[in-house]
Parts: structure tokens; C-alpha cells; sequence
């Protein structure tokens, strides 16, 4: 049996089936991996989503039983509860001497482990670089060609790697003492995105008596520049007064900001800093114009 082989028949506990760990399910079994047992304290949620599968054994908590018949137990649990759900463990303790430990959270690394299993090889995380806003009661993909933040011992990152490469996904491996950055990128980058389009579609309704412009006016040009970061990268991508160091129009919008909706002109002199570096790093505009714009800037804060 070979290395690899023998990752793949090591029977999964999978805990929790929230939206993550719903999504999670699906993927793991559309893909053959053997998920032996779920625990999910929503009996009918959980029933539901593994509806048809009778070699997939359910219970409302965790058992001595499912644990000694499972070799990797994968907590999919929100981050408020996961310390109490671990803890569950301690009862457990020598049957989970050699069982690989892994969780899903973004933010708490494998050492929340430390207290149910002193092999700190076989502790890890497993963190699916995706949003999830529903509950999957079937396989929807959301875990295809994503990224796994993966941190943790050895034997768990290792098997780790190898699940990702069994889902169809890429990972990248995150120090231990980086992990907190690392989930605060990605809530820059899905949670903040999320409430930028809503600053953007609820300032916009003022642009019309009817107040119906809102984020869709702006579909098209907040695809195209997606689409444009993703194929050329962000210094190629930006464009308008910050890359053609047009200083009047950036004062325009300067004194409108502070005259009439001052609450959001530090979000645009923030962004504008950040768009006058990029024009600097491109070479679109001269130096001395952009510290022409970098005062203007500062001056409103």
C-alpha cells in the first residue's frame, strides 16, 4: 500500500454541518473520500443533508464508538464554539492517540488540539479560502478550484495536502504565527468587499430623486475591473484620476465628500493613498505629481 493510499482510506469523522461543514460533506463524498460518521447537534439539518447515504452513520453528539471507528476527526464548527466542542474530546483522550485532528477555522490554529491530544504532529487546520452563506443540502461546487489555508504537524498538514489535492484544490501553508493575518486578509477580502459595494450602492441612491440606481448601475464596471485584476494584476488595472494624476478632479471630489457626506471622506483618502502608490509603482504618473496628490490628500483628513 502506498503512501498516499493509505491517507486516502483513513475513514473521516466529520463534525459539525453548518455551512461550511455542509458544503464540506459533499465535496468529500462526490470525491470517494470515506466519510464514515457526521455529528451534528440540528438532527433534522443534518439528516437532511446526508439524506440516502446509509453507510454514513449520524449522531446528535460525539461517541466513543464513531471515534474508534474513524481514523481523522474534522471539526467544521463556528469559531465562538469550537474551544467547547474540542473539549468534548478530553473523555476520549486514549482513543484519540493516533487519529489526525483537524479543524476548519480560519483564525484559530492547531494548538486549540493541545489539549485533547498531546501528538502535536497529527494537529492541524484546514481552512477552505471560500464564502459560505447557506447551507448545503447538496453538492454545490463552492469548494471547487478554491485555496486551503493549511497550518499544523507534519503527519496532518501532510494529509491535509492530500485532500486538497483529492477535492481538485490548490493550499497554501500558513506559519502558525501568521494565521491571525491570515484571516484577517480574508476578511478584507470577502467581508469588507461585501460592505464596500453596500457604501457604494447606498451612497448612490442619491444620485437620482427615485433613489433606484443603487450597486447595479455599477455591475458592469465593477466586473470588467474584477476581471482585469485577476488577468493583469492590480498595477495594470487601475485606472482614472489617481493613475493620470488629474489633481482637479481629485479635489472635486475632496470638497464635495467633505461639504456633503464627510462621515465617508477618510474611506476615499484612504483608498486614494493606496491608489497613488500603485499609480507610482506603474510609473503612470511623475513622482512630484503624486506628492502634489499625497499632500491634497492628507489635507482633508
Amino acid at each position: 500500500m502506498t503512501g498516499i493510499k493509505k491517507y486516502l482510506n483513513k475513514k473521516i469523522c466529520l463534525v459539525g454541518l453548518g455551512k461550511v461543514g455542509s458544503a464540506l460533506y459533499h465535496a468529500l463524498i462526490n470525491s470517494g473520500l470515506p466519510v464514515s460518521s457526521v455529528v451534528e447537534k440540528n438532527t433534522r439539518q443534518g439528516k437532511r443533508i446526508i439524506s440516502g447515504r446509509n453507510d454514513v452513520a449520524f449522531r446528535k453528539n460525539i461517541t466513543g464508538k464513531i471515534l474508534k471507528e474513524c481514523d481523522v476527526i474534522i471539526y467544521s464548527v463556528q469559531e465562538k464554539n469550537l474551544k467547547d466542542a474540542v473539549g468534548e474530546l478530553k473523555k476520549y483522550k486514549k482513543i484519540l492517540n493516533d487519529k489526525i485532528l483537524l479543524h476548519t477555522s480560519g483564525v484559530e490554529t492547531s494548538e486549540l488540539f493541545e489539549s485533547v491530544s498531546s501528538r502535536k504532529a497529527l494537529n492541524g487546520s484546514f481552512h477552505p479560502l471560500q464564502t459560505f452563506n447557506h447551507i448545503s443540502y447538496n453538492n454545490n461546487n463552492l469548494l471547487n478550484n478554491i485555496y486551503f489555508g493549511i497550518e499544523g504537524g507534519s503527519v496532518a498538514v501532510k494529509y491535509a495536502k492530500i485532500i486538497c489535492s483529492v477535492l481538485e484544490c490548490r493550499h497554501i501553508v500558513i506559519p502558525k504565527s501568521k494565521k491571525t493575518f491570515y484571516h484577517s486578509l480574508c476578511v478584507i477580502a470577502s467581508n469588507f468587499l461585501v460592505t464596500h459595494y453596500n457604501i457604494l450602492g447606498r451612497l448612490s441612491e442619491e444620485l437620482s430623486p427615485d433613489k433606484k440606481s443603487g450597486i447595479e448601475i455599477f455591475e458592469a464596471i465593477i466586473r470588467t475591473t474584477t476581471d482585469n485584476v485577476f488577468i493583469h494584476g492590480t498595477q495594470k488595472s487601475l485606472t482614472g484620476p489617481f493613475a493620470r494624476g488629474d489633481i482637479k478632479t481629485i479635489q472635486k471630489h475632496l470638497e464635495y465628500m467633505r461639504e456633503n457626506i464627510p462621515n465617508h471622506l477618510y474611506y476615499y483618502v484612504l483608498h486614494g493613498l493606496e491608489a497613488l502608490s500603485l499609480s507610482v509603482k506603474e510609473k503612470k504618473i511623475e513622482r512630484k505629481t503624486a506628492e502634489q496628490i499625497e499632500k491634497l490628500l492628507i489635507k482633508f483628513i
